[in-house]
Formats: structure tokens, C-alpha cells, sequence
């Protein structure tokens, strides 16, 4: 069976978060040559790793419980998913970038495909559940 997009997509953000954490290590262990490289947070590194992997595995959950789920619920999903987990890693080179408006629409836009999706998903798995008794 060919597995979905939806699927594929979060094994490959809990494979990022996976492999994040290397660089979550190297801040944690080597803070002076990560802040050589710019990095200012290191929370931040660790946020960014940790919701790779939950938001990678919830992703594989839904796309596992509700296969073939409406394409916009699964699309608003995957892009969520990601989107979520990625806006923590400008705000580990840049604390304050939070406050600009670009990235509060970026992430009014983000929660707003997480919410859809995982709702979505919930819908879907309800009604499918009425459908056959």
C-alpha cells in the first residue's frame, strides 16, 4: 500500500526532529561556538527539536487513524505541522522577532492550519464513525 502524503510527511518531521537533536546537543554542550554561529536561544533550539518530533508523530497518528482524509483537512495538517514546529527557529537566532508583524501573520496562519487539520481530522474520524454504525 502507498503510503499518503500526509504520512510521509510527518515520518519526515519526526525524522527532522530526530536529527535536531544534534543541534539542540551542540548549543546545550558548545554554547560560546553556537553563539559564534548565531544562536541566542538555546530553549529555543530545544523547543524547535521537541516539536518537530511531537508534531511529526501526531501527524503520522492522524495520517495512520484517518487514511484517506479530505484533502484540505490533510493539506491544512501537514502544513501546519510544520510551519508550528519551524517559527521557533528564528526566534533562536533573533529572541525578538516575535514582536514583527510577518511573523505574527505567520503564526496566526499556522495555528490556524494546525487547528483546521487536527479538527479536521477529529470530524472526519466522527463521522466516518456514525457513517458505519
Amino acid at each position: 500500500m502507498r503510503p499518503s502524503l500526509l504520512l510521509a510527511s510527518g515520518l519526515t518531521e519526526l525524522a527532522a526532529g530526530a536529527l535536531t537533536g544534534w543541534v539542540y546537543t551542540f548549543a546545550r554542550t558548545q554554547p560560546e561556538r553556537a553563539k559564534a554561529v548565531g544562536i541566542e536561544s538555546t530553549a529555543r533550539i530545544r523547543q524547535w527539536h521537541l516539536d518537530l518530533a511531537m508534531l511529526g508523530t501526531a501527524t503520522v497518528a492522524c495520517a495512520t487513524a484517518v487514511p484517506d482524509a479530505p484533502r484540505p483537512v490533510s493539506a491544512a495538517l501537514g502544513v501546519g505541522a510544520w510551519t508550528n514546529a519551524m517559527l521557533f527557529l528564528p526566534l533562536a537566532f533573533n529572541p525578538d522577532i516575535d514582536r514583527a508583524a510577518p511573523y505574527k501573520a505567520a503564526a496566526a496562519a499556522s495555528f490556524v492550519a494546525t487547528s483546521v487539520g487536527f479538527t479536521g481530522m477529529a470530524a472526519t474520524a466522527w463521522a466516518r464513525r456514525r457513517a458505519h454504525g
